[in-house]
């Protein structure tokens, strides 16, 4: 079959035009996918484990368990599936007074605070049934259409990540769904003072706007390319490669160099005054409004990360004591946990102030505080080399490591010298007296004794030694 001339122009023009329009609208976008996913992605992540740290794990434990129970002990465990029948409003009836308790009321309120703050669809908390594979909503932020407490949902993603990752439950899972539309979702396990899950925070943040717009955005594309044949087409081949193809190839590597630059459609500045050039200046507001878009998911993402700095700073003054400003119980049943994980060689040393009550009989509390003050002085220049903590009112535990555990015997003799001296300088007025009771015991290499055990010998040590200067003091 031949084909005339303008006929194979044409064609040429228009397979040329296709596989440019085609790449170009491929490149561009998967670049903006990339980009969206991602900072979709870190944000969802984000929010997910900020709600973990925040959420009240006391009240949750009490509302799990008051849930739980009522779940071990259904019968007829129905699914979300049946949402609606008579069987599945039976069921939930079960958790109604739930709804009734003040930790689960004040944790729902928080969360809906936090959904608001956070601008996100919906936040909530679920506990994993592993033996059932399913999961057990417990509480859920949104204000519509929530599911119900005790609902149950069939494991729907992929949690091999979560072996691998332990602080995300599940990594985001983009979906697709008639009732929801373009989703991400994001879960991150919630554990107690103790470690143990108690729950998993979920997080769903909605997608559509942005797929829309995108997808606008693409199909103004396509039909900007459309057109662009067809005049390309009828002007012939003399205007090919200047009107059409070398305008396409700019807008096509701009397209591509995107993700590293995002504005490259507004340096381009293709003002030819044809539909080029009004494509061209289409792909740079198109630009500009998704850009601000990333702006403000970058925006939120830093605010995420200033609050989680924020709480972790929260966490480390919570193992300070206000007073000496050395460790105090928390911080010590933290290292307990370390100790007891190991076999390294320590030693404990348990210190308990003389006459505070009498001082705070007698002089005030003021003066008290000065005397406790001064014992922990005394105790860190003593203990150079090893971590101080005051677990009580009066009372001081040193966990003797290092050197300090070498020196143990000499450093011990020294600080009872010290507290001897100390309480008979008359130089000094009463509260500045100070005298200790000091009693130690170690854990040796190799020896599978756990710290409370050591803690209880050092513990009789020190009361023995309160006893004798009891009984010299009498003398």
């Amino acid at each position: 079959m031949n084909f005339s001339l303008g006929k194979k122009t044409f064609l040429l023009i228009v397979c040329i035009a296709a596989v440019i329009s085609t790449l170009a609208i491929l490149i561009y976008s998967k670049g903006i996918r990339d980009v969206i996913t991602s900072q979709y992605e870190a944000r969802s992540i984000d929010i997910s484990q900020l709600v973990a740290g925040q959420i009240d794990t006391g009240k949750l434990a009490n509302v799990q368990k008051a849930i739980l129970e009522i779940y071990n002990k259904a019968d007829n465990k129905v699914q979300s599936d049946q949402w609606g029948t008579p069987e599945f409003d039976a069921y939930v009836a079960q958790y109604a007074p739930i709804e009734e308790m003040e930790d689960y009321q004040t944790l729902r309120k928080d969360l809906r605070k936090m959904q608001d703050v956070l601008d996100v669809d919906c936040l909530y908390i679920t506990w994993l049934d592993s033996e059932n594979e399913c999961y057990l909503y417990m509480i859920d932020a949104a204000y519509e259409n929530a599911c119900p407490i005790g609902c149950i949902d069939p494991i729907y993603v992929d949690l091999t990540e979560f072996k691998k990752n332990p602080e995300i439950f599940y990594a985001p899972n983009i979906s697709n769904t008639p009732e929801y539309g373009w989703l991400i979702a994001t879960g991150t396990p919630i554990e107690d003072e103790n470690g143990n899950t108690i729950g998993i925070s979920g997080v769903d943040i909605s997608m559509n706007e942005i797929v829309a717009q995108n997808d606008r955005f693409l199909f103004y594309v396509v039909m900007a390319f459309l057109t662009l044949t067809v005049i390309v087409s009828v002007i012939g081949i003399a205007l090919v490669n200047h009107v059409i193809v070398k305008p396409i190839n700019k807008l096509s590597r701009a397209a591509a160099q995107y993700k590293d630059n995002r504005k490259v459609f507004s340096e381009l500045q293709m003002k030819s005054g044809d539909e080029i050039g009004t494509l061209a200046e289409s792909m740079a507001q198109m630009e500009n409004e998704i850009n601000g878009y990333i702006a403000n998911l970058e925006q939120t993402t830093s605010d995420l990360i200033t609050a989680r700095e924020h709480a972790e700073l929260m966490n480390r003054a919570a193992n300070i004591d206000a007073l000496t400003k050395v460790r105090n119980k928390r911080a010590f049943d933290v290292e307990v946990e370390r100790l007891n994980a190991g076999q390294q060689p320590y030693g404990i040393a348990m210190i308990d102030l003389n006459g505070l009550k009498e001082i705070n009989d007698n002089y005030g509390h003021e003066k008290g505080d000065i005397s406790i003050k001064m014992l922990c002085q005394i105790i860190c220049q003593m203990f150079k080399h090893s971590p101080v903590y005051r677990v009580g009112g009066d009372e001081f535990i040193v966990i003797l490591e290092n050197g300090d555990y070498v020196e143990r015997e000499a450093l011990i003799r020294d600080i009872k010298e010290t507290f001897r001296r100390n309480m008979e300088d008359t130089s000094l007025p009463p509260w500045e007296r100070v005298s200790a009771a000091v009693g130690y015991a170690v854990h040796e290499p190799g020896s599978n004794e756990r710290v409370e055990n050591v803690q209880q010998r050092a513990d009789e040590a020190m009361y023995e030694n309160k006893k004798a200067m009891k009984a010299e003091r009498k003398l």
